[in-house]
């Protein structure tokens, strides 16, 4: 029975000269040899100064492994590619994570990958995608290295390698069955997003939810070469087995090695047991939108014709959204206003108490009797600044969406990125029909 190693390094706080050695330690002992035109995929699916500094790679993880590579003679080139969370342009995500300093960095180059060209690629084991569009950059590296950070996710439980790959999708197609199914739409595009060797930011781990996470140090990086096995291992550091992880159980019945636990053999200085008593109990406070500290009351529905909630659709986003609230303004959902919100077909009564009553989402509603008004917030998933900005008014709290503070310079880089994406939008046409 063939063995996947995973590596799990212990490292003291985000030191650059530790983190280097243990990069190449882990580089030397996967065989690891990147050369050519090299591809860094990190984690930034949202990046703010004030409120959002923690959901995202850290800098000095990210700028060892590109120093790593830029000294390396193999490596001729070195592109950083990423596509954040979909309505934000990642050349601003990246800014807002001080990112741009990495430009100074020999042979990297930045590539956002919702203004790249796409290349189409046929995927043989998808159930959702059969041809997926992925940056033209990403397409043409002739090696590919994931930097994720572990984090527990309100939804799928964790994101690390695997869920990662929903930034190499362009914002069109990343939605597509971002619903009930987005579990099913991360193993099929494992497929497409295969990374050469991984390299995990695990010193300080992500709690609650992905975007705004509260942090645990925990002192680790992980290291490995298949995706599957370095994610059972950290589904594990969080204290799930890796089986609870639909995406993973997934890409197991698909074919993707490892097939088990069993497989997997860990190595390393520090153990899985050390690693799990660090995190002891996970705080996952928006797991369950009901059982958030706040007088907003949740109503939540299965999907059409469904036999259970939408977690990962339009559930998901309000998860999301409740985080981001009191990520800008800690504190404040304990002070909302007790408005009703429907997700989903809701089999019973509302009563708005006075308040409007939320339905978030195309599908949304009350197979009972409604007593008040009703406001819609459409979408399939609905997106998370379409939510907040009504919803935080009706909840009576402070968005971050009203506060010029908070998004400039977003204006700017919404402007760039539009334009680019404009012009290479022919470009990708071309590689379709060619």
């Amino acid at each position: 029975m063939e063995k996947y190693e995973v590596m799990l390094k212990e490292v003291a706080g985000y030191d650059y000269p530790k983190i280097r050695e243990a990069i190449q330690q882990g580089m030397s002992h996967f065989k690891s040899k990147p050369q050519g035109r090299v591809f860094v995929k990190p984690n930034v699916i949202f990046a703010h100064k004030r409120y959002g500094t923690t959901g995202y790679t850290n800098r000095v993880v990210l700028r060892a492994v590109l120093e790593e590579l830029s000294e390396r003679k193999e490596v001729e080139r070195i592109t950083l590619g990423e596509h954040c969370a979909v309505t934000v342009p990642t050349r601003y995500a990246f800014s807002e994570a001080g990112y741009n300093e990495f430009k100074k960095i020999p042979k990297v180059r930045f590539r956002f990958v919702e203004e790249d060209p796409k290349i189409f690629i046929d995927l043989k084991k998808a159930t959702i995608h059969k041809r997926l569009p992925v940056a033209k950059s990403m397409f043409e590296a002739d090696y590919k290295i994931w930097v994720p950070k572990l984090k527990h996710h309100a939804s799928t439980k964790i994101t690390c390698c695997l869920k990662l790959n929903l930034g190499i999708l362009d914002s069109s197609t990343r939605l597509v069955a971002h619903d009930f199914r987005l579990e099913e739409k991360i193993a099929d595009i494992y497929e497409a997003g295969y990374p050469d060797f991984i390299v995990v930011d695990a010193i300080e781990i992500g709690q609650q939810a992905e975007l705004v996470p509260p942090l645990k140090k925990i002192d680790c990086m992980m290291f490995g070469v298949s995706g599957v096995a370095v994610d059972s291992v950290g589904a594990r550091i969080l204290g799930f087995d890796p089986s609870e992880i639909e995406h993973l159980r997934l890409a197991r019945e698909r074919g993707w090695q490892p097939a088990s636990d069993d497989q997997i053999s860990i190595i390393g200085d520090i153990t899985l047991e050390k690693l799990k008593e660090r995190v002891g109990v996970l705080d996952r406070t928006y797991h369950d939108p009901t059982q958030v500290d706040t007088p907003i009351r949740f109503y939540l529905g299965n999907y059409p014709e469904g036999t259970r909630l939408c977690e990962t659709g339009c559930n998901n986003m309000i998860k999301t959204s409740l985080s981001i609230l009191n990520a800008y303004d800690p504190g404040c959902l304990k002070k909302a206003k007790p408005v009703a919100v429907v997700i989903g077909e809701y089999q019973g009564d509302v009563d708005g108490l006075g308040h409007r009553i939320i339905l978030v989402g195309d599908c949304a509603k009350v197979k009972g009797k409604i007593t008040g008004k009703t406001y819609r917030v459409g979408g399939c998933p609905v997106l998370v600044p379409l939510f907040i900005t009504p919803a935080a008014f009706l909840f009576g709290l402070k968005s971050p969406y009203n506060d010029p503070s908070a998004i400039l310079p977003y204006p700017y880089h919404f402007a760039v990125s539009y334009l680019i994406k404009s012009a290479n939008w022919f470009r990708t046409q071309w590689y379709k029909i060619s």
